[in-house]
C-alpha cells in the first residue's frame, strides 16, 4: 500500500494511514497532501496532478475531503467546495439488544463516518455500560467498561467524531429488572418508579459514570416509549396522577442531575405527544398553552421518525413540534432492526423526503438510529449503503458509487442487494417487510394466520440465492455480508414453501408427496446447520459474544423442531397416527397485503412461532 504523505500535521497523516489500511482502501497514486485550517464551512480540495491542498476547520471534514480524493484518484485536476446542510451529523448505534459491538468494530464505524463527513457517534447503551456503584448493571450483558469508553472516545476524537452518551432515564431498562436490586424501582413493564429516592440515586450514578468515560458534554436522556408511565406501582402507591405532570416532574429532576454534572442534555419528543394524544403518530396536533409550559426550553427535543415517504407527514409533525420548543433536532432511521436483512432501500425512500423538510424547517442537528429491536440479527455494517447515501445528501453530492466502492470494493447498487431476503415482490415502492425472519421460524404444521405464504417465494429465493452466492466470492472484507445472506436464501429457497406444501399434501391425502416432503425438511436442517455457523461468524467477527445464546436458542429450537415434524409426518404415513392434529385444525390465511405479495413486517419472534404459552 502507499502511503499518503501530509504536510504540516503529522499526526493526520499518521491516522490517515492508519485508516487507509484498517479499512483496506487501495491507494493507486502517491498524494502530497497540504493542510490549512480557516474558518470555512465544510471543506475546499484543489488538486493539481499529485498534490491536493484541502481547506478544512473541524478534523472530520479533513478525512471526508480525504474520502473525496481517494475516490477520484485518477483525477488529475479538479477543485471542489463541499458544505453539510446540517451543522451536525450522526448516526446513533444501538448497543443494547444482544448485539454488543466490539471496540474494533465500533472504531470502524467511526473512521467510516469520518470519511463521510459525519461529526458525532451516540452509543445507544441502555445497561451495557459499567455504571460506579451499581455491580450488577448490565451484568452478563456484555457491558462496555468506563476504560472502555475513553479508549473509544480519545479514538473519535482523533478522527473529529464526538462520542456522545445515549442512556435511559425512564423507560427501556428490562434488563436490570431481571435483578432483584432493581425491582423496588420498577414501576411497570421497562419504566423506572419516578418519585422514588433510589431511582434518582441510579440516573446520578450513570451520569456520574458518564461524566468521567465521555468528554463531550452533549447526552441523550432518553425519556422515550414509557406509554405505560405512573400505571404500575406508582399508581398503587400514589393513586391516579395526570400523567404529564408525572413526566414533568420526574425530567426536572433529570435535568437537575444533568446542571449538576455540566450537561447539555436531548431527548426523544414522543412522551410529550402521546401524553397529550395518545399517540406520538397523531398529526396535526395543537398543543394547549398548559402543555406547552411544561416542556422545558433547555431540553433539546428530538423528532424521530422512521416511517413517513412523503414530505408532508413530516412537515405536519414539524408544525406541532415547534409549538413545543425552538430546541429540536431531527432523527431518521438507517433500517436494520427486523431481522437478518437491512431494509436499505426503505432507508433511502424515507429519508428522501425527511432530509428536505428538515433542512426547510431549520433542523441543525440531522442523525441516523441504528436500532436493534428483538435480537438485532442484522450485521452491524449492512447499513454502509445507508450511511454513503445520507453522507451524499447531505453534502449535495452524488458519488455514492465511487465511495462505495472505496470502502468496500462493492458498487453501491451490489450493496443494496444485501436487502435481497426480505425483497419478494416486484414493480412496488420498497417497504420494510421481513419475510426472511418469519418464514424461517415458521411452524411447518400450525403455521400463522398473520403469516400468507405464496408458492412463488420459493423462486424469489433461488434467485436471490444466486446473486448473492456470487457476491460472497467478491474479495471485500464485507464479502461475510453476503456469505451469511446467501446461505439464509438457501435455506428458505426450501422453507418458505415448505408449510403450505405440507398442508396441501395432508389435506389432499397425497402420501407419496408427504415423503418427498420429509426430504426437503431434511436438506433444510442440513442448510440451516450451515447458515447457523455463516451467522454465528458474522457474530463473532463484529460483536461480543454475549447475547448469542439467544440466536442459538431460537436457531437450535427451529432445528429439533424441524427434527419432530419428520417424526411426525413419518408417523402418519407409516399408519402409527391416524391424523396429524395440527393440520386438521390450522387455517390457511389468505393474500392479505396483495400489493406487497403476502409479506408484512412481523418481528416479534415470541408472536409467531406458537399460540401457545411461550
Amino acid at each position: 500500500m502507499k502511503k499518503i504523505l501530509v504536510k504540516d500535521y503529522k499526526k493526520f497523516e499518521e491516522l490517515l494511514n492508519h485508516l487507509i489500511k484498517e479499512l483496506e482502501i487501495e491507494v493507486f497514486i502517491d498524494f502530497e497532501v497540504v493542510t490549512k485550517v480557516e474558518q470555512v464551512e465544510g471543506y475546499h480540495i484543489k488538486k493539481v496532478k499529485n498534490q491536493v491542498e484541502i481547506t478544512f476547520q473541524q478534523t472530520n471534514h479533513f478525512f471526508a475531503a480525504m474520502m473525496y480524493v481517494l475516490s477520484h484518484q485518477h483525477e488529475v485536476n479538479y477543485e471542489i467546495q463541499m458544505n453539510n446542510h446540517f451543522k451536525s451529523l450522526g448516526l446513533m448505534l444501538d448497543t443494547a439488544r444482544n448485539a454488543v459491538p466490539k471496540m474494533e468494530t465500533i472504531k470502524r464505524y467511526i473512521m467510516i463516518l469520518s470519511l463521510l463527513g459525519y461529526n458525532y457517534l451516540e452509543l445507544y447503551v441502555e445497561d451495557v455500560m459499567e455504571v460506579i456503584d451499581e455491580p450488577f448493571y448490565g451484568y452478563m450483558r456484555g457491558k462496555y467498561s468506563i476504560e472502555d469508553i475513553k479508549e473509544l472516545d480519545k479514538f473519535a476524537n482523533d478522527y473529529g467524531i464526538e462520542l456522545i452518551p445515549c442512556i435511559q432515564t425512564l423507560a427501556h431498562l428490562n434488563g436490570i429488572f431481571k435483578h432483584t436490586e432493581y425491582r423496588s424501582i420498577n414501576d411497570i413493564d421497562d419504566i423506572l418508579l419516578v418519585g422514588n429516592d433510589k431511582t434518582y440515586q441510579l440516573i446520578e450514578n450513570i451520569l456520574k459514570t458518564t461524566k468521567e468515560a465521555f468528554t463531550s458534554n452533549k447526552i441523550n436522556i432518553g425519556m422515550d416509549e414509557a406509554w405505560k408511565l405512573g400505571l404500575g406501582k406508582y399508581l398503587a402507591q400514589n393513586g391516579y396522577q395526570n400523567r404529564l405532570a408525572i413526566m414533568k416532574s420526574h425530567l426536572d429532576k433529570v435535568l437537575d442531575l444533568c446542571h449538576q454534572y455540566e450537561y447539555k442534555p436531548s431527548m426523544w419528543a414522543d412522551m410529550f405527544f402521546h401524553l397529550t394524544t395518545g399517540s406520538y403518530n397523531q398529526q396535526k396536533v395543537i398543543f394547549s398553552k398548559d402543555v406547552i409550559d411544561q416542556v422545558p426550553k433547555d431540553v433539546n427535543l428530538i423528532y424521530w421518525d422512521y416511517y413517513r415517504t412523503e414530505k408532508k407527514p413530516y412537515q405536519d409533525k414539524f408544525d406541532s413540534l415547534k409549538q413545543l420548543t425552538n430546541n429540536y433536532a431531527f432523527a431518521g432511521g438507517a433500517w436494520k432492526w427486523i431481522g437478518y436483512t437491512p431494509h436499505n432501500l426503505f432507508t433511502i425512500r424515507s429519508m428522501t423526503p425527511a432530509i428536505e423538510v428538515a433542512i426547510e424547517n431549520n433542523v441543525e442537528d440531522f442523525m441516523l438510529t441504528a436500532w436493534g429491536d428483538n435480537g438485532a440479527e442484522a450485521a452491524q455494517l449492512s447499513i454502509l449503503p445507508s450511511l454513503i447515501f445520507i453522507s451524499n445528501q447531505c453534502y449535495r453530492s452524488d458519488d455514492k458509487d465511487n465511495y462505495a466502492k472505496t470502502l468496500t470494493k462493492y458498487s453501491f447498487d451490489e450493496l443494496l442487494q444485501l436487502d435481497l431476503p426480505d425483497l419478494l415482490y416486484k414493480h412496488e415502492a420498497y417497504t420494510p417487510t421481513n419475510p426472511s425472519k418469519y418464514l424461517l421460524f415458521e411452524d411447518l404444521l400450525t403455521g400463522h394466520r398473520q403469516i400468507s405464504v405464496q408458492k412463488n417465494y420459493k423462486g424469489f429465493y433461488k434467485k436471490h440465492t444466486k446473486i448473492l452466492k456470487e457476491l460472497s466470492f467478491k474479495e471485500s472484507p464485507y464479502q461475510y455480508l453476503f456469505h451469511t445472506l446467501y446461505l439464509l436464501s438457501d435455506v428458505l429457497a426450501i422453507k418458505s414453501t415448505l408449510s403450505l406444501e405440507i398442508y396441501e399434501a395432508y389435506r389432499g391425502k397425497n402420501i407419496d408427496e408427504l415423503k418427498r416432503i420429509v426430504l426437503r425438511i431434511k436438506k433444510v436442517i442440513k442448510k440451516t446447520k450451515e447458515f447457523y455457523e455463516a451467522f454465528k461468524g458474522q457474530w463473532n467477527i463484529e460483536n461480543k459474544r454475549f447475547g448469542f445464546e439467544i440466536q442459538t436458542y431460537r436457531i437450535g429450537g427451529l432445528i429439533q423442531r424441524l427434527e419432530e415434524i419428520i417424526s411426525i409426518i413419518n408417523e402418519y404415513v407409516s399408519g402409527n397416527i391416524e391424523s396429524i392434529i395440527e393440520l386438521d385444525e390450522r387455517v390457511i390465511t389468505p393474500n392479505l397485503n396483495k400489493k406487497y405479495n403476502g409479506t408484512i413486517y412481523f418481528n416479534q419472534f415470541i408472536n409467531y412461532i406458537s399460540y401457545n404459552t411461550f
